[in-house]
């Protein structure tokens, strides 16, 4: 009541007073906005910033440049009874009005998502993290007060630059810069974790919130069925999220175009390549002539004497007829079909040695390995059934320049039956899945 009193006479005592115009004040000092009316410059609009003004205005006391230039609510260039008046709308805001929705908190040393509900409870989380914390907040005039799960409570002050953006002095610390961002909160979106590439070009490492676009830091704001990348100069750009499966989403973005990501996780082993946790053997990727599984591999042998009997239920006959190759096999065989054929053609069928899937103890050539059985029952049925029992065609039809290899009906590849039906669901060869190449690079 007292600050009321004094603000009434302070525009009493102004109106009798002329105005007084400002000189240029100096640049602040870092990049945190100005906040208006707040005269002494500490991040908090209260009595004390009241004093300076009321002073001022009736003539009592004196404000650098920089005061001045807080001063000036309204910034017409003249400090006058409207400027006080405009203080006390922001003095009432801040002591009447609580923040709602997501907001990204700013400071010199850390970057925040914040939600705020209605029920004065939300949650934090710093970017670099992958998980958030909760809260309730009491609020008492313009300081605000988070309790914590843990019981700890966190004291800070509130002071709104405009509906969008606001400053809370935390205790003891440095003043956060808020800025509005969405009504939907940040922790119920899409979590867009791991290593991407997309049909734009751009390499992805993303974490729950953070990440990098090539070698650009960007942040990752997930918003229920959207999600908003921030670059590093505070431009953003939001897309509405569909996903296809574990390994691929597509972000159409709010200026109509569409990127669709494909999750591409490659890890190397003892020189043994892996996609997404998927052993990879092809005219890219070899394997050390030293692998050597020493036949096919009991994952292999289990899922496939379970897809032979049911095929026998159907009437179909399956058998392997061509199933581990070492390297040294493989080579002998590459050789000799270079020899018949030359190398063009013979790697249009056959791998050269380290690149051959039969190397790895997970493929092998069903009944026998030619282009007559394309037009078998048997491969009609393998085809439609294999990826139930974990298998997929390896090297489909159509899709030579993508595989590296004609189309062989009788190759099937042991990917487990996740992954099996995933590959089969997408109707994308193995390359395409995993978005790598099968390319000899000599």
């Amino acid at each position: 009541m007292k600050l009321l009193k004094l603000a009434a006479a302070a525009v009493i005592g102004a109106a009798l007073l002329p105005t007084v115009q400002l000189s240029p004040a100096a640049a602040e000092s870092d990049d945190m906005p100005v906040l208006k009316a707040d005269i002494n410059g500490d991040y908090l609009i209260n009595s004390q910033d009241m004093v300076l003004m009321s002073k001022y205005l009736l003539g009592s006391g004196e404000l650098t440049a920089e005061q001045a230039e807080r001063a000036d609510f309204d910034g017409d260039g003249v400090i006058d009874t409207f400027d006080l008046l405009g203080m006390r709308k922001i003095y009432v805001r801040n002591a009447t009005v609580a923040p709602q929705g997501t907001w990204i908190g700013s400071s010199s040393d850390s970057t925040r998502y914040f939600w705020f509900n209605k029920g004065r409870e939300g949650s934090f989380a710093d970017i670099s993290d992958s998980s958030s914390t909760a809260f309730s907040m009491s609020k008492w005039g313009d300081g605000i007060d988070f309790t914590l799960p843990s019981g700890d409570e966190l004291s800070s002050t509130i002071a709104w630059l405009d509906t969008g953006h606001f400053y809370l002095k935390w205790s003891g610390s440095e003043p956060e810069l808020f800025t509005y961002k969405s009504d939907v909160p940040f922790d119920k979106g899409p979590f867009l974790k791991g290593e991407y590439v997309s049909d734009a070009g751009n390499t992805y490492k993303l974490g729950s919130y953070s990440g990098t676009c090539g070698d650009e830091e960007i942040s990752v704001l997930p918003m229920g069925t959207k999600a908003q990348f921030i670059s590093s100069d505070g431009t953003a750009k939001t897309g509405d999220f569909s996903r296809m499966d574990k390994n691929h989403f597509t972000l159409k973005w709010n200026d109509g175009t569409a990127e669709n990501f494909t999750r591409r996780e490659i890890t190397v082993k003892d020189g043994i390549t892996y996609v997404n946790g998927i052993l990879i053997a092809n005219k890219t990727y070899a394997l050390p002539s030293t692998y050597a599984p020493g036949g096919l591999t009991a994952e292999f042998n289990t899922a496939f004497a379970k897809m032979q009997a049911a095929a026998k239920a159907d009437g179909r006959s399956l058998s392997i007829c061509s199933g581990y190759r070492s390297y040294s096999y493989q080579s002998q065989l590459y050789n000799n079909y270079v020899a018949r054929d030359g190398k063009a053609k013979a790697d249009t069928y056959s791998a050269r040695p380290g690149h051959s899937e039969h190397q790895t103890g997970l493929a092998a050539d069903i009944n026998y390995a030619s282009d007559y059985f394309n037009t078998t029952p048997e491969a009609k049925w393998l085809a439609e059934n294999c990826y139930k029992y974990g298998f997929i065609i390896r090297y489909p039809k159509g899709k030579d320049d993508i595989t590296g290899y004609k189309y062989e009906a009788w190759h099937v590849r042991y990917l487990g039956e996740e992954d099996a039906k995933l590959v089969y669901d997408s109707g994308l060869t193995l390359e395409e899945y995993l978005c790598i190449d099968s390319k000899y690079s000599y």
